[in-house]
């Protein structure tokens, strides 16, 4: 996961899903500002003397000894996103949850686990940056080596913030009936 910016034309949020096997790769999906404030809370680790909504889930679910195995953002049908949730019980029975995307996000964050994006919902749904330039690194032995490695790494990255933050700036009307269009 990237992370949530902000759709610069009607100010909503979108949750910024970036493919780990390929970065230049990200799955845009518009989102509501309380699941988007939820989201930032993990992110920013902050913290409330109550439970929220989502730890209240979390907390539940740990109560009944259910583990969260994973999300998947697992369809795209008429530009709408669909997520499923799937928890573990006790029995280890695997029961699959049907939950908005940003649901699933949320309590994926709290309880820690992966979140996965179907193929075919990226293929439809996704946004290539072709602008960000591939990090070379070299992997080495000794530790100096070693920092310079997890730098660049660490550049890269930033980069590649960089470039998706450049890319939400200039969005234009007329790109945004790309997103979560099916491709029959």
């Amino acid at each position: 996961m990237w992370g949530i910016a902000i759709d610069p034309f009607n100010q909503s949020p979108i949750v910024v899903l970036k493919n780990k096997e390929n970065p230049k790769e990200v799955l845009p999906i518009w989102i509501g500002h309380p699941e988007a404030s939820g989201i930032m809370m993990v992110l920013n680790g902050v913290d409330f003397v109550r439970p929220l909504t989502y730890d209240l889930m979390k907390n539940i679910l740990e109560s009944l000894n259910v583990e969260v195995e994973k999300v998947e953002i697992s369809d795209l049908k008429d530009g709408t996103y669909y997520a499923t949730i799937y928890l573990k019980t006790p029995e280890g029975e695997i029961k699959h949850i049907d939950a908005r995307p940003s649901d699933a996000i949320n309590i994926a964050l709290r309880s820690g686990a992966p979140i996965f994006v179907a193929d075919h919902v990226m293929n439809s749904g996704k946004v290539v940056i072709d602008e960000i330039a591939p990090v070379n690194v070299e992997v080495s032995e000794n530790n100096q080596a070693k920092e310079e490695n997890e730098e660049s790494t660490k550049e890269g990255n930033q980069a590649l913030d960089e470039d998706l933050k450049r890319w939400l700036e200039n969005l234009k009307p007329e790109d945004f009936q790309k997103f979560g269009k099916e491709n029959h």
